[in-house]
């Protein structure tokens, strides 16, 4: 019955990458067209741009990206980072920081929380911190629920305002994010930090 279940739940999970590959593919195609770009042009995997950030000056809801299985408790992780740099992960949700040298003039210790509930979102420490240079957030998409539409990362100033059922979130700040068709992940800077959600 083990086995059974496991067979059940593996090609659950291949059927969710394969809709996320041909979402990503539609969406790439479309914006290739648009561009004027010849969609069947060789690739090379994208590089995290710089973030396309709108302060908005009020607040906006935005559909958050969910995962497949809710966190049934916040998952929190820290490391001290030097001005050399470093990484910091949570690999049970496929997310990983990367904090370039020079971000930070002297050891800091950073906390990241992967917050319960659906929504992709984290809460980042030590509050309010500015850097020097941008950090590098990667989410993975394995796990998570696919649908039509650019991703974009977003801002929220407390997690109250995040649904518990994970259908909405209230934020002020846009950030833009790469899709990477590849390594089937998001990437977004961040340059301050607070919360910030993974979003459609």
């Amino acid at each position: 019955m083990l086995r059974l279940l496991t067979k059940h739940r593996n090609r659950a999970r291949d059927m969710v990458r394969i809709t996320w590959k041909r979402a990503a593919q539609i969406v790439a195609v479309a914006l290739l067209t648009a561009c004027g770009m010849d969609a069947s042009a060789p690739t090379s995997p994208l590089q995290p741009a710089d973030a396309d950030r709108s302060l908005l000056g009020f607040l906006t809801h935005v559909r958050p990206l969910n995962r497949l299985v809710a966190l049934d408790h916040d998952i929190e992780v820290s490391r001290t980072i030097g001005s050399g740099g470093g990484t910091i992960a949570i690999p049970e949700t496929g997310f990983r920081l990367t904090v370039p040298a020079g971000a930070v003039t002297s050891n800091t210790r950073f906390v990241v929380r992967a917050l319960e509930g659906t929504a992709v979102a984290y809460e980042f420490e030590p509050h309010g911190t500015v850097f020097r240079r941008s950090l590098v957030a990667t989410q993975s998409l394995d796990g998570t629920i696919p649908r039509l539409g650019l991703l974009q990362a977003a801002y929220f100033r407390d997690r109250a305002l995040i649904n518990p059922s994970g259908l909405t979130a209230v934020v002020s700040e846009l950030l833009g994010g790469v899709t990477n068709l590849l390594n089937h992940s998001f990437t977004w800077r961040i340059d301050h930090f607070s919360g910030y959600i993974v979003a459609w």
